[in-house]
C-alpha cells in the first residue's frame, strides 16, 4: 500500500481527526472514503454535463427538423400515423 505524503492548511488535520473519531474510524480510513467520495462526485458531474450536453444536442436536431417542415404540418400527427400505421407503411390521406 503506499504512503504518500501530503499538505494540509493548518488546522485541517485536526478536523480529520475529529470527523475520523465521530466516525469511528481511522484518520486513513476516513482520507480514503473521502477521496472515494469526491471522485465518485467528480465521475457524478462529469456525466451530467455530458447528459445536459447530449439534450442539447437532441433539442438542436429537432428545432432544425422543425424548421424544415413546411407551414402548416402537424408534426404530431405525423407521428401518430407513423406509429399507428400497419407494418409496410403509411398511406396518404388521399389513398385511405
Amino acid at each position: 500500500m503506499a504512503k504518500p505524503t501530503i499538505s494540509l492548511p493548518d488546522g485541517m488535520l485536526d478536523e480529520v481527526d475529529r470527523r475520523a473519531a465521530a466516525a469511528g474510524v481511522s484518520r486513513s480510513a476516513f482520507i480514503q472514503e473521502a477521496i472515494a467520495r469526491y471522485g465518485a462526485d467528480l465521475d457524478a458531474e462529469r456525466e451530467q454535463d455530458a447528459r445536459a450536453r447530449r439534450i442539447g444536442d437532441a433539442m438542436r436536431e429537432i428545432r432544425e427538423i422543425a424548421e424544415r417542415m413546411p407551414p402548416g404540418v402537424d408534426g404530431t400527427a405525423l407521428i401518430r400515423r407513423f406509429r399507428d400505421a400497419p407494418l409496410g407503411g403509411i398511406a396518404d390521406e388521399d389513398e385511405r
